[in-house]
């Protein structure tokens, strides 16, 4: 159940907003300002929820994870949700983290709702979402950290592990 709701959680935020900004404006349908007022948040947090998706994962399967890992490159691998809240927060500190390693070790988003990111949660032990493995340039596991994540700390070891 709590793998459900950390996996849903944008999606059930959304659903218990709707659903007060539904009876508030039930209760207020002859206010035309409070509609409109109302029209405007919900578009507002939908565009936001539009624009912060990350989208399809960056492999397609396993044997692509194998060969970014394979690479000996020191690799990031995160496993997210477009329906996680927590991992449409974090997604602009992950891409200017991406941004900031710049080729001395390699970011691979891998998406929960894929079957490769079913695959990588079960051979990673992956519970939470977002999620955060830095494998070493011999693919080792060096770091894991699930929430929010911290940038710094994981770019740190990434390349020390280089």
């Amino acid at each position: 159940m709590s793998e459900f709701i950390n996996n849903n959680s944008a999606t059930i935020l959304a659903v218990l907003i709707f659903s007060v900004a539904g009876m508030f404006a039930w209760d207020q349908r002859r206010n035309w300002r409070g509609l409109v007022a109302i029209a405007f948040v919900l578009f507002v947090l939908g565009a936001g929820w539009t624009t912060s998706r990350t989208g399809p994962s960056d492999v397609a399967n396993l044997a692509e994870l194998d060969a970014a890992i394979a690479s000996g490159t020191p690799v990031v691998l995160e496993l997210y949700s477009d329906t996680c809240t927590m991992c449409l927060i974090s997604k602009r500190s992950v891409d200017a983290m991406e941004a900031d390693l710049d080729g001395r070790a390699v970011v691979v988003r891998v998406s929960a709702d894929e079957q490769v990111g079913r695959d990588a949660s079960r051979r990673y032990g992956m519970r939470a979402l977002p999620t955060f493995v830095v494998l070493s340039a011999d693919g080792r596991e060096v770091y894991r950290e699930s929430g929010s994540p911290d940038t710094e700390r994981i770019m740190q070891e990434a390349l020390s592990s280089s």
